[in-house]
């Protein structure tokens, strides 16, 4: 039997087909235009997207820029201090005028040395030194905080002294530290305060 005689029979009326229609799909109902016409603080949160991007960006930019100066201080510290150990072992006293801000503070009492100011421990350097014949300063482990225009540091050394006793050079190593504090200053950084101290000899 045809299925319309079938349907017939059933309703009473003939089966009548039923045309194609598109399905909505889930996503089709969450449609913005249909289910959020009209929410204007949505439409106003979505508005300062760009705004909020450009701020995040901007605080990201400027925590590297300042990560940045303060590497480049660390490494322009660092370089102080071996132009300073260059200097000493080197006898080019003249040179630490480019290492230490005038009036620094330098203690060396630890060490054996006495406590005064830049210029005036360049002499006694230079009269503490002329009895080796070659010396090296081995400077390392740098713990350096940089604040503005102000920083502090604490780091080893290593040194080795060569003397002449009887005719023959006799080596003197030792293994000690300095605490060093530092200015900015429009020529470059410059020490402001240097103590040293002894671990082993």
């Amino acid at each position: 039997m045809p299925l319309a005689d079938v349907a017939r029979n059933i309703t009473g009326r003939p089966q009548q087909r039923r045309r194609n229609r598109p399905v909505k799909t889930e996503y089709q109902n969450l449609a913005w235009p249909r289910t959020h016409r009209g929410n204007t603080s949505i439409v106003a949160a979505v508005a300062a997207f760009p705004a909020i991007i450009a701020s995040l960006n901007e605080g990201m930019q400027m925590g590297i820029q300042q990560e940045l100066r303060t590497g480049a201080d660390r490494v322009a510290i660092q370089d102080l201090m071996a132009r300073y150990a260059y200097a000493v072992d080197a006898k080019r006293w003249d040179s630490l005028a480019e290492v230490f801000a005038t009036g620094a503070e330098v203690d060396f009492v630890a060490n054996g040395g006495i406590k005064d100011t830049w210029p005036a421990i360049g002499d006694w350097l230079a009269t503490a030194m002329s009895g080796f014949t070659a010396c090296q300063h081995y400077l390392s482990n740098f713990a350096t905080d940089v604040d503005g225009d102000r920083a502090s540091s604490r780091f080893y050394v290593f040194t080795q002294m060569i003397t002449v006793q009887d005719g023959s050079d006799q080596i003197v190593s030792d293994g000690g530290y300095y605490h060093a504090e530092f200015v900015r200053t429009p020529a470059g950084w410059r020490v402001s305060r240097l103590s040293g101290g002894i671990v082993w000899w």
